[in-house]
């Protein structure tokens, strides 16, 4: 219908490449901030309103969004339901935000082939030219023109609703209220993820605001799933006022909401990437994640499901969910754990995990952060184990505007660490490929740095392997997007 629409009114031109498509979507992020649907749904009112084509499942808060994400939807997708899942990241394109998960047959194609779900290269192109010709209509009319981020979004509705999915699972970005996905009339879940002061930080907002931003995905009558604030970094007392404010917001639209509190789970077993635990009255449940708090963000994807699907889906679905990138372990010799954690509540959980494995362990250490993050406090969190000793700190830079450059990032690092100790004193060096190749020595008093990421990953790859340490990455998820394909080729393909 929609590509009919664009085939009568391109008259001759030629079909755009996806490159082409993604061009056009990258010229338009100088709008990027400004927040206002008003644009989103003149867009999707002339592309007949895809958004309401199917039953929503919607997914705000600071951390865990990801994964809850596709916990929620590897769970339908193993009730046979067709699910669209919208993320509002990628590790390496722009196909990755836009996935379907075709029922029980397309998880299994996923273990076969990753990129499976993927919207294809050619719908990406199709449907980013219908979208790019109503735009000019909205232009030539005198509209406002939507951002890169509406635009995605518009295009992940036409696809998910020309599939006929049976739900869809949208993930939000920084916000809530004024998100791009919370134009969606046909909610059945909302979900409410771990608070953190990042956010906070980055817009320089209150964490109140924050908390009264994510609250506007919640609808009446819809039930709300929350992670118990008291269980987050927040203060006890901005906990408690941040549950009040959700709280009064579920009274006030008549959405049940039901908070779900680490002390109903309980770990039964637990290894460097996969764990087991029981769930209030539920479980064993098994998942393919590292981390304690994987299990909390496990136990809001099941008390989402249980509202709709019988306890043995949910576990099937669970034990099937893949997520890369999440204190993920690529390899074992040399064990190499590469983390998307990107602000102080997702290094707080590396941390502890790496402190439960890892203990008394020397590492390797591979970061690269954007300028806007709370870089300094991520730091002095992970280098603040008495229970590992970080032995080497490589700083490379993520492939991404905004990008915090090497050479600055590892002066604060040697900052940090001369305050830390006094009898070594750190220095910085770049990373030029001069040095010695044979023997790949621990340099304890340096922190050495390249914008060059290849050679950064190489380098500490070759460092990790010749002294048989573990080698750490994270500090920004555009990083692990940017080096995991080579990291898996420097592991001969052992994707574990």
């Amino acid at each position: 219908m929609l590509y009919q629409k664009h085939e009568n009114n391109k008259k001759n031109n030629n079909e755009w490449s996806f490159d082409q498509a993604v061009e056009f979507l990258t010229s338009t992020r100088e709008f990027a901030l400004r927040p206002d649907l008003d644009r989103l749904r003149q867009l999707l009112e002339r592309l007949g309103n895809p958004q309401n084509a199917c039953p929503v499942i919607h997914v705000a808060g600071t951390n865990g969004k990801g994964s809850i994400s596709a916990m929620c939807a590897f769970i339908a997708a193993s009730s046979d339901k067709k699910v669209g899942l919208f993320t509002s990241f990628y590790l390496s394109n722009y196909k990755e935000r836009i996935r379907i998960l075709d029922g029980k047959k397309g998880i299994k194609k996923i273990y076969s082939d990753p990129e499976s779900a993927e919207i294809s290269e050619d719908n990406f192109a199709k449907i980013m030219a219908v979208v790019a010709f109503e735009i000019e209509v909205m232009k030539a009319k005198g509209y406002d023109v939507p951002t890169e981020l509406e635009m995605i979004t518009a295009a992940a509705f036409i696809y998910f609703a020309e599939k006929k999915c049976d739900l869809l699972i949208l993930e939000t970005g920084l916000s809530g209220t004024l998100d791009s996905t919370n134009v969606v009339e046909n909610k059945i879940a909302s979900i409410i993820t771990a608070l953190s002061y990042a956010p906070a930080k980055r817009v320089g907002k209150s964490i109140l605001e924050i908390v009264a931003e994510n609250v506007g995905i919640m609808s009446k009558d819809v039930p709300t799933i929350l992670y118990d604030p008291f269980d987050t970094e927040l203060s006890e007392k901005d906990a408690e006022q941040a549950t009040k404010i959700i709280q009064e917001q579920a009274e006030k639209i008549d959405s049940p909401l039901k908070i779900v509190k680490k002390a109903d789970i309980e770990i039964v077993s637990s290894y460097v990437s996969e764990q087991s635990f029981f769930y209030q009255d539920m479980g064993p449940f098994h998942i393919q994640f590292g981390g304690d708090y994987q299990t909390h963000n496990a136990a809001i994807a099941i008390e989402t499901a249980r509202q709709f699907l019988d306890a043995r889906t949910i576990e099937d679905g669970l034990a099937m969910t893949k997520w890369p990138g999440r204190l993920e372990c690529l390899s074992k010799e040399p064990s190499i754990i590469i983390d998307g954690a990107h602000n102080p509540q997702g290094v707080q959980g590396l941390k502890k995990h790496l402190e439960k494995f890892l203990v008394g362990r020397k590492l390797i250490v591979l970061f690269g952060a954007l300028a806007n993050k709370d870089y300094q406090k991520m730091l002095e969190i992970f280098l603040s184990s008495n229970l590992y000793h970080v032995a080497q700190v490589i700083c490379t830079e993520p492939d991404f505007e905004g990008k915090l450059s090497a050479d600055k990032l590892a002066e604060k690092i040697r900052i940090i660490l001369n305050n830390q100790q006094e009898d070594i004193k750190v220095s910085t060096q770049i990373l030029d490929g001069q040095l010695p190749k044979d023997s790949f020595s621990i340099y304890n008093n340096k922190v050495f740095y390249s914008q060059d990421r290849n050679l950064a990953t190489q380098y500490a790859f070759d460092l990790a392997k010749a002294n048989q340490l573990p080698l750490v990455v994270f500090g920004s998820q555009h990083l692990i997007g940017n080096i995991r394909p080579g990291l898996i080729a420097l592991t001969e393909g052992k994707d574990l």
